[in-house]
This record gives C-alpha cells, sequence and structure tokens, in this order.
C-alpha cells in the first residue's frame, strides 16, 4: 500500500467514525431538515476518498471528482438550512454540476495546475457562503457555530494559499502537495466535530431552557426567578435601592377553567401572561409560580412605584374581554405586595407576598394588599 492510498483510508475512517456518530444524534425540531444534508455531505466525501484510493483508474477518479462537488453542494446546502434560510438550490445545483465537470474533466486530463486553480474558485463561491451562514446569519449561535466559521474560513485560506504557491513554488507545491494535503484531516474533522457539538450544545441549551421556563407559558418558572434574582442581588445591595415582589392570583379561576374547559384554561394563562408582561417594565421579572398564580419581582422600586405598578395590572386584566365569560369584568386577578431593602431574603419575601396575597382575597379579590410585618 502506497503512501497516498494509506492517507485515503486514514480520511476514510475518520469519516466513517463522524458518519456513524451523526447517527446518534437527536436533532432539535427545527433543525431536523438540516441533519441528512449533513449525512450526505459526510457520506459522498467518504466515497470520494474510496474511489480516490485507486487514482489510475480513470472511472474511479472522475467518480471522486464528482463526488467531491457532491460533498460541496450539500454541505453548501447545510448550512444554509441550520442558518433557517431558503436553501438557493438554483444556483447550488448548476455550480455543483459544473465543478464536478470541470475538475472531473482536468484531473482525468492531468492538468493539475489548472485542476487546483479551478478549485479555489469553486471553494469561494460554495465554502464562501458557508462561512457567512454560520458566522452572521445563523439565530443564537453558539461556540461551536463560530468554530464552524473558522473551519470554513481556514478551508477558504488554504485554497488561496495553494494557488498562490502554485505561481510561486509550483514544482515544491505539486512534489508534495503541502499545502493540499496536509490540512485536509483537520478541514474534514473540522467540520464534522463543529457540525455535531453545535447540535449537543444546542440540545443542552433547550435543557436548561426547559429547566427554567414554564411550558405552556414562556415565562421563567419558580427556579428561574431566582436565579434571575440572584443575578441582581449584588447590584441591588450595592445601590442600596428597595425592591418589590408582587404574588398574583387570577380570581375564581377554577370555575373559568370549568366554564372554558382546560384548553380554555390554558389559553386564559397564556393571555393573562402576554398581558401583565406587557404591563411591566423592561426591568421587571415575571414568573409563573404554578396553576394559576404568578410572582413578578420589581427591582429599584419603593412602595408608591410597587402601587402603580400593581393598579396598571389590575386594569390590564380587567379590560380584557373575554365572550366566553359571563361579562368583561368576569376576569380578575389579587395581589400580594412585599416591599423590602437590598438585604433581603427571597424565600422570606416570598412568603411575606404569599400572606398579603391571601389577604386580598380574603377582602374580596380584585384588589391589592401590602405586606406589613415580617413572616
Amino acid at each position: 500500500m502506497t503512501s497516498e492510498q494509506l492517507y485515503c483510508f486514514a480520511m476514510i475512517q475518520i469519516l466513517l467514525v463522524f458518519l456513524l456518530a451523526s447517527f446518534r444524534l437527536q436533532a432539535i425540531e427545527h433543525n431536523t431538515k438540516a441533519l441528512p444534508l449533513l449525512q450526505w455531505a459526510i457520506a459522498a466525501e467518504l466515497l470520494s476518498w474510496l474511489f480516490y484510493f485507486w487514482p489510475e483508474q480513470g472511472v474511479l477518479l472522475v467518480l471522486s471528482m464528482c463526488l467531491s462537488a457532491v460533498n460541496m453542494s450539500l454541505l453548501t446546502a447545510f448550512c444554509f438550512k441550520r442558518a433557517e434560510r431558503a436553501v438557493p438550490w438554483l444556483w447550488i445545483l448548476p455550480i455543483g454540476l459544473l465543478l464536478a465537470g470541470c475538475y472531473s474533466y482536468f484531473s482525468y486530463h492531468q492538468q493539475q495546475n489548472i485542476s487546483l486553480h479551478l478549485m479555489t474558485v469553486f471553494t469561494f463561491v460554495l465554502i464562501g457562503p458557508c462561512f457567512w451562514c454560520f458566522r452572521y446569519l445563523k439565530p443564537h449561535p453558539t461556540l461551536s457555530d463560530f468554530m464552524m466559521a473558522a473551519v470554513f474560513a481556514a478551508w477558504l485560506l488554504i485554497c488561496l494559499l495553494r494557488s498562490a504557491m502554485l505561481f510561486i513554488a509550483p514544482d515544491w507545491l505539486l512534489s508534495g502537495l503541502l499545502l493540499s494535503q496536509s490540512f485536509w484531516p483537520a478541514i474534514s474533522a473540522g467540520y464534522c466535530i463543529f457540525a455535531l457539538t453545535g447540535y449537543m450544545e444546542e440540545t443542552q441549551q433547550r435543557f436548561k431552557d426547559e429547566a427554567l421556563h414554564d411550558p405552556l407559558t414562556g415565562l421563567l418558572n419558580r427556579r428561574g426567578l431566582a436565579n434571575a434574582v440572584h443575578g441582581c442581588l449584588a447590584y441591588l445591595q450595592r445601590q442600596r435601592h428597595t425592591s418589590a415582589l408582587f404574588m398574583i392570583d387570577l380570581d375564581h379561576f377554577k370555575q373559568i377553567n370549568d366554564k372554558l374547559g382546560h384548553d380554555g384554561g390554558d389559553e386564559v394563562l397564556i393571555t393573562v401572561a402576554k398581558v401583565l408582561q406587557k404591563a411591566l417594565r423592561q426591568s421587571d421579572v415575571l414568573a409563573r409560580y404554578g396553576g394559576e398564580e404568578f410572582i413578578v419581582f420589581l427591582p429599584q422600586t419603593d412602595r408608591d412605584s410597587a402601587q402603580l405598578a400593581a393598579e396598571r395590572l389590575l386594569l390590564a386584566v380587567r379590560h380584557m374581554q373575554w365572550p366566553a365569560l359571563a361579562s368583561p369584568s368576569a376576569l380578575t386577578i389579587s395581589v400580594g405586595i412585599a416591599v423590602f431593602d437590598a438585604d433581603f431574603d427571597f424565600d422570606c419575601q416570598l412568603r411575606r407576598a404569599d400572606h398579603a396575597l391571601y389577604q386580598a382575597k380574603a377582602r374580596g379579590r380584585d384588589r391589592i394588599e401590602f405586606a406589613t410585618d415580617s413572616i
């Protein structure tokens, strides 16, 4: 086995490992269509190296070059899909076919200089957009996405340097293919690794978000609220500002749920969450505590400001229109408020706000009550 065949064999093994690993990956829902494109791209490159194992066979050499073009075309399509953009097949397919034809023709006729220059041009046309997709277009980019963009940038740079070396020292380059061959394992492994770890990072982020957010309303849950409050605790202590905590309960929700059904009750909770969020300041933190209860943390808020904010919430909910309910005023909330200084215990203030909410409901609902003594 020649050194070139050993090189091809190593590339085949690398790509086979990543191809098998990709089938163990669970893509998140909105990107399930992108993963098969990556898998087909890896498979095309694997077969390209397999057929290149016997470069003296003209037919196999042509197949190898064609599959290399397929790999680049599918990789470009994958990048557009990952960036949540429509795949421009109308220009990817013609360019891919042109690349396959030119690369096969000049490689078959052993015109290596022309073949390498053409590959540089086509790499910029196909891989350039891949870099752009991961660097600038992909929503919510992860660290792996930036590394993916770096791999594509390195790919472009290597091709550019290779073409430059063909003018400067063609004999040296073609004798050892230094810039041409030595970097391809890193490039192939790089885009495979970071494509797969990108999915893994998104899945980890999704699990983290699910652990901190209420699945029905999309608001923070109790754990998410506690994290948000503790995250700004140091700032509040430095500034010595008072803050407020609202405990909010949707009045007579059991009757509303019985009348509208569980789906209707869920829709009420979702809509109330949106109305409350809209009535609050951007700095305020709204969370769903459970059932029909919500919590609001209002940093840098004194008693008077808390009173005004709570009144806005009451009015906003009263003005909600629900034709299925008995009257426009059938939907109301009760609010318990705890106002406290910067050196506070969150659980203690939560109990104070909950006790104030109990007082508001006991005194007729659709009202505000402030906590007085510590609980």
